[in-house]
């Protein structure tokens, strides 16, 4: 196989010395230029670059607007946002100990479901479970432009998935949203507990995942209006 690089370089190299081409070498010429600005571009621009969480205060900034549905104050009051504190509060400290867990503050068997980003991320890592644990690292979709649209909301949303967030919305994704759920969720962390009343109290169906409540605990945090095909 002929390396490109040397060929790219011939040409260049005849190019300087004034040497006029064929018209073949004209055209593979024009041909290995396209191809190398092709691969530049989707090197450069490349949707599949690194997802980066942001921080749910940076969610917040809009969605604190009560014209909205204030899903930022719903979720601070919610068990997620607490996720991370209760690690170092009294109660929290004891389960951990009868888990064999001497510090949950700073154990990633801890983390990695008490925080969003398992801890590893200086944007989430002091914020419980944040909005970024469920609809993905916002880096790119979290820009206006790239999720609103105030004419077409769906159409926003449309494009928030292009932009890496998560497609777990209504009952259509909802075997993706009880995938998420159940990451932690499950019987296999280190604090699951042993009395069945409390296992029945944390557990969670596909019904409580479909309906977002189980008993006085309401997690639903819906846009207004509401998106009516989600």
């Amino acid at each position: 196989m002929i390396d490109v690089t040397i060929v790219f370089y011939y040409f260049i190299y005849n190019a300087v010395r004034g040497k006029a081409m064929s018209r073949q070498h004209a055209f593979l010429a024009a041909i290995l230029i396209t191809g190398i600005s092709l691969f530049l571009s989707s090197t450069l621009f490349s949707k599949n670059k690194k997802k980066e969480f942001v921080g749910s205060e940076i969610c917040g900034k809009c969605h604190s607007s009560e014209a909205i549905g204030n899903q930022y104050d719903l979720w601070r009051r919610s068990p997620h946002a607490k996720a991370v504190a209760i690690l170092t509060e009294k109660s929290g400290r004891a389960i951990a100990e009868k888990s064999g867990v001497q510090s949950p503050s700073t154990d990633n068997r801890c983390l990695r479901c008490h925080t969003t980003g398992g801890g590893r991320h200086p944007a989430t890592a002091a914020e419980g479970v944040g909005c970024e644990a469920c609809h993905g690292p916002g880096n790119d979709y979290h820009e206006y432009a790239r999720h609103v649209d105030t004419v077409n909301r769906e159409g926003g949303y449309e494009t928030a998935l292009k932009n890496g967030m998560y497609p777990i919305l209504g009952i259509k994704n909802i075997k993706k949203r009880e995938k998420l759920c159940l990451r932690c969720h499950t019987s296999g962390r280190p604090c699951y507990p042993t009395d069945p009343k409390e296992i029945y109290r944390q557990s969670i169906s596909l019904q409580t995942i479909a309906e977002m409540r189980k008993g006085d605990l309401n997690l639903k945090h819906p846009l207004i209006p509401p998106f009516p095909q989600y």
